[in-house]
């Protein structure tokens, strides 16, 4: 499935700097512990209808606004333009 933003929606794949070893570590933790969330979140561009961004430029962002879209099996996500404050290079 492919998904086509358009107007000012640009789309992202949130995995940048994700660990991707695939392990898992094991750590007992309380029942109401809650990771403290990073208020900014480096993407990977994939779609850009303006092309102003190409597939796999890195761009900052608030991680508030990234848009989680589910449709069938497919999970997209989704930001604004606007909303972009740094790219990385």
């Amino acid at each position: 499935m492919v998904l086509d933003p358009k107007n000012n929606w640009i789309q992202v794949d949130p995995s940048f700097g994700e660990d991707e070893r695939g392990e898992e570590s094991l750590i007992a933790l309380p029942e109401d512990y809650k990771p403290i969330e990073r208020p900014y979140r480096a993407v990977f561009v994939k779609v850009d209808p303006r092309l102003e961004y190409k597939h796999g430029d890195i761009v900052v962002v608030p991680a508030h606004i990234i848009r989680e879209v589910d449709i069938r099996d497919g999970t997209f996500h989704l930001i604004e333009r606007s909303h972009i404050m740094a790219q990385l290079s």
